[in-house]
């Protein structure tokens, strides 16, 4: 009896250490295979142009999380409340031709930074977006920074995502002298770092002929960070960079989908019949004291994805925005109202002047 007894209890031991062991041996395997990208890579630019840009310019730039061409009006998604993993290939297929067809009519805007571009992911039916749209804008030159290289993310388990491979990229008018991509370096913890994003912004740098240069930052900070303990070092990284590269003499702009509020950010004044939430925690009312947070306060830039997009009903917020150094004079700021039909996110754009009369003092911090 006793006998038995032991039997019954090995078998149902090895019942269950064998999906653990699977378990284990999936991670293991991930483990070794993932792809550390680089803290700091030398970027190559794709497309290289003649124009050299000019201190003289007044220039535009625009900002858009594409959302990977998969979160159009009709979406939601799981991992932020909704059910599904990926829209049908004939959604995806009319969110980028909208994506496009947007794009391609901003071929006067001298800079676009397009966040959540996929060039070889399950999500996005393996469709290399990142040339679709240089083919759109060919009269640029580009450089794509990955962010985001995961082999397999085996959730929602019922329907896994799969192999993803996304970036941020920079579009340009002029030469750059260089493009660089600098990891933040705040990734989660093993094993949830091997299914997530590794964070990063990407730089291009001009130069303006008089020994200076502009230095262009696209970013795409985290999201899904309780606490915002990741966002808080993310931001602290970005504000040393920029300050060290404004107390060069250097103009700096910084944009993208930063998963915050800009400071002065109120609900009341976006004026749609959205929905408004705020992010918290905030950014801190102090950070880059003196410089400008660029954003139209009317409009909100980003939609939750909990369900499908129903102006008055899907709570909306503004986190797509940017910050220019004190020698740079804002001209505008824009967002454009797209009713959130190709992406849960809405372009924006600014118009800036380099002030050549205002230097960097050296004690600034």
């Amino acid at each position: 009896m006793k006998k038995g007894r032991r039997n019954i209890s090995l078998i149902v031991t090895v019942i269950f250490l064998i999906p653990v062991l699977v378990i284990l041996g999936f991670l293991f395997v991930l483990t070794v295979i993932d792809k550390k990208l680089p803290l700091y890579e030398v970027i190559e630019i794709k497309k290289k142009v003649a124009p050299e840009v000019s201190i003289k310019n007044e220039l535009t730039i625009l900002t858009w999380n594409i959302g990977y061409g998969g979160l159009g009006k009709e979406m939601d998604f799981f991992y932020e409340g909704g059910t599904r993993v990926r829209p049908e290939k004939e959604e995806l297929i009319r969110y980028m031709a909208g994506i496009n067809q947007f794009l391609g009519a901003q071929d006067s805007t001298d800079f676009i930074f397009v966040q959540e571009a996929d060039f070889n992911s399950k999500r996005s039916y393996f469709q290399d977006e990142v040339t679709a749209i240089s083919d759109v804008l060919d009269s640029y030159c580009y450089a794509v920074a990955r962010n985001y290289d995961s082999r397999f993310v085996p959730f929602p388990i019922t329907e896994p995502m799969g192999r993803v491979t996304s970036g941020i990229v920079t579009f340009s008018r002029y030469r750059p002298v260089q493009a660089e991509r600098k990891g933040f370096g705040t990734n989660f913890s093993w094993p949830k770092q091997l299914f997530f994003l590794q964070r990063c912004f990407l730089v291009f740098r001009f130069n303006l002929g008089n020994g200076k240069e502009l230095v262009l930052i696209n970013t795409h900070n985290s999201t899904f960070d309780k606490g915002g303990e990741l966002r808080k070092k993310e931001l602290a990284k970005l504000q040393s960079f920029m300050i060290q590269e404004y107390k060069k003499g250097n103009y700096v702009v910084a944009g993208g989908d930063w998963n915050n509020n800009p400071p002065g950010f109120l609900k009341k004044t976006i004026l749609t019949g959205d929905q408004v939430k705020q992010i918290y925690p905030p950014i801190n009312s102090t950070y880059l004291s003196g410089w400008k947070f660029a954003f139209d306060p009317t409009l909100p830039t980003n939609r939750n994805v909990d369900s499908p997009y129903r102006k008055g009903k899907t709570k909306t917020t503004i986190i797509d925005f940017f910050v220019i150094s004190p020698n740079i004079e804002l001209v505008s700021a824009k967002t454009f109202e797209t009713g959130f039909k190709y992406s849960d996110h809405q372009p924006v754009q600014i118009k800036i002047r380099m002030n050549q009369s205002r230097c960097a003092r050296q004690d600034e911090e």
